[in-house]
């Protein structure tokens, strides 16, 4: 039995070891190094545009711009993936920054706004993305936990109980993952170091100097077929983003968005609600499937709650509102530039 013991040690053990070291170097979400983040946010603060940025961490590089940016925009953008596309370019006369974050929650918003406060930066206006998940305590979004100390500042000012968390114990979980292991081994293989560029509109996904987001030429010169089939397996059965289990408006999430807002208005800061429609074949689900009934009470409290504060309202989670058909997406979720300058129609 010892022997066995010791030899099945020897066998393990180093494929231990091994996993370990692959994703502690491979690092393909950059748990364990800040470095790229940094070089990223370096780059879009000299005046660049920066492709070859995939897998890092998007909060943290929202951090870095703000803190060492030490700029004060006249307009900022705060939402999810769905509100990157918003760029300077439309809104023409005005400083912008779009700070948006992929799959952004409640707790991303406000502590992204905390890090302006801070920087004592806060901006003369705010355009909020608002999305369904927004208020589904059923998200399964935890990204946000890289800014846990800013949302933390925000709960305490309203005297709420702060959230527990200890990022250290999620990052160092990922080193014996064997998920991570997969993408830290292809990483390894691939040297990934974030590339200046000054043009937009790029062959590969890019990082444009205002916070926004260019996409690469796999998604602009995308047909509509290939579109649609994309809108189909985003809506794949009990399988779309982030609103499986939505079973009700979250009164906590209604609680904290309602005293951000409030805490807006007290600072006179504008606010423009962008809701960002999801494309025709996936909206039909939520129309005809009772299962996403809370996504539709989603928008109308949305409205409700700008009604009750003044505040106007871009986009519907519906595109027939807009007119909107295929042709006005990337995916199933996520709008083209001809779709977001629609959107944008009446702002001011």
């Amino acid at each position: 039995m010892k022997r066995f013991i010791i030899r099945t040690t020897l066998v393990i053990l180093p494929v231990f070891i091994l996993l370990v070291l692959v994703n502690y170097f491979g690092d393909a979400a950059n748990l364990f190094s800040n470095n790229f983040e940094m070089k990223v946010a370096e780059g879009l603060l000299s005046g660049s545009n920066v492709t070859n940025v995939t897998d890092y961490n998007e909060r943290l590089l929202q951090k870095y711009l703000i803190t060492k940016g030490k700029f004060c925009p006249d307009i900022v953008v705060l939402g999810s993936s769905r509100t990157l596309e918003l760029n300077s370019s439309n809104f023409p006369g005005k400083t912008f920054f779009n700070n948006s974050v992929s799959g952004a929650t409640i707790e991303d918003i406000t502590a992204i706004y905390e890090l302006y406060k801070q920087n004592k930066c806060a901006p003369k206006s705010i355009i909020l993305g608002l999305d369904p998940w927004t208020l589904n305590k059923n998200n399964n979004q935890v990204r946000w936990k890289s800014l846990a100390r800013e949302y933390n500042i925000f709960l305490t000012e309203l005297k709420r109980d702060t959230v527990q968390h200890d990022e250290s114990t999620d990052k160092y979980s990922q080193l014996i993952s064997p998920s991570y292991f997969l993408a830290s081994f292809k990483q390894l293989r691939h040297s990934k170091k974030p590339v200046l560029i000054k043009t937009v509109g790029n062959k590969e996904f890019t990082r444009v100097k205002d916070g926004s987001v260019s996409y690469g030429d796999d998604h602009r010169n995308q047909t509509l077929t290939q579109i649609e089939d994309k809108a189909k397996e985003y809506a794949a059965v009990n399988n779309i983003y982030s609103v499986e289990k939505f079973n009700e408006l979250s009164p906590d999430v209604i609680f904290v968005l309602e005293n951000f807002i409030a805490a807006l208005k007290r600072e006179n800061i504008s606010v423009t609600f962008f809701l960002s429609p999801y494309h025709p074949l996936v909206y039909h689900i939520f129309e005809t499937n009772d299962q996403y009934k809370e996504i539709r009470q989603s928008e109308i409290y949305y409205r409700s709650l700008a009604a009750k504060y003044n505040i106007p309202v871009l986009g519907s989670f519906d595109p027939q509102a807009y007119g909107m058909d295929g042709s006005y997406f990337y995916d199933g979720m996520h709008c083209n530039e001809k779709g977001i300058q629609k959107l944008l129609v009446g702002y001011h």
